[in-house]
C-alpha cells in the first residue's frame, strides 16, 4: 500500500474484508482456527515427505498442501489486517503508540510459541526413529520443516491478535435497535 496516507489506508481497512467476518470475538478466533489449521498443512506437508519421499506421490502431495495453505491464509490474513486495524500488517511509522505497544506484545508471544514449536520438533524428531544414533531424514523433509517453521513464525503474530483482540464496545444505535 504504498504511497498512501494512513487515512486512505484505514478506509482500505474498513471495506475489505466484510466487516462480518471478524466483527465479534467468536468470528475472530474461527478466523484464528483457520490461519491455524492453513499452517498446519506445512508441517503435514513435511511429514509426508518424511515419509513418502522421494516419490511423485510426495512431490504432488507437498504441492497440494502448500497451495491450499497459502490460497487459504491469503483470505485469513487480509481479514485479519482488517480485524486489527493494520496492527500486524502496517508499518511501524503509521502506527500509534497503543499498537506499536500491541505489535512487541504480538512479536515477542509469536517468538515464544516459536521457541516451543522447534523444542516439540527436536523432541520428536529424536524420537522419531527410535533407537537408532543416526537419523535419516530425507532432504526435502528438512526444507520442509524449515518452510513450515518460518511460515508459522511469520503467521502467529496475526493469530495472535486475533485471540486476544477484545470486541469493541457496543454503540448507543445498536442498544436501541435491540
Amino acid at each position: 500500500m504504498g504511497g498512501l496516507t494512513p487515512e486512505q489506508v484505514e478506509r482500505h481497512y474498513r471495506t475489505w474484508p466484510p466487516r462480518s467476518w471478524y466483527a465479534t470475538r467468536r468470528s475472530r478466533r474461527v478466523l484464528a482456527g483457520v490461519g491455524a489449521a492453513s499452517a498446519a498443512l506445512g508441517w503435514v506437508s513435511a511429514v509426508v515427505c518424511w515419509y513418502l519421499a522421494p516419490s511423485s506421490l510426495a512431490m504432488w502431495t507437498t504441492f497440494a498442501l502448500w497451495g491450499a495453505a497459502l490460497v487459504i491464509y491469503a483470505v485469513v490474513y487480509s481479514a485479519l489486517v482488517g480485524a486489527t486495524r493494520g496492527v500486524i500488517g502496517l508499518a511501524g511509522r503509521h502506527l500509534d503508540e497503543r499498537q506499536a505497544l500491541e505489535r512487541l506484545r504480538l512479536q515477542a508471544g509469536s517468538r515464544r510459541g516459536t521457541t516451543i514449536m522447534l523444542c516439540a520438533v527436536l523432541a520428536l524428531v529424536l524420537l522419531a526413529d527410535g533407537d537408532r544414533s543416526v537419523v535419516e531424514v530425507p532432504t526435502t523433509a528438512i526444507f520442509l520443516l524449515v518452510y513450515a517453521m518460518i511460515a508459522t513464525h511469520l503467521i502467529l503474530p496475526s493469530l495472535l491478535a486475533a485471540l486476544r483482540m477484545p470486541d469493541p464496545p457496543r454503540d448507543d444505535d445498536e442498544d436501541e435497535d435491540d
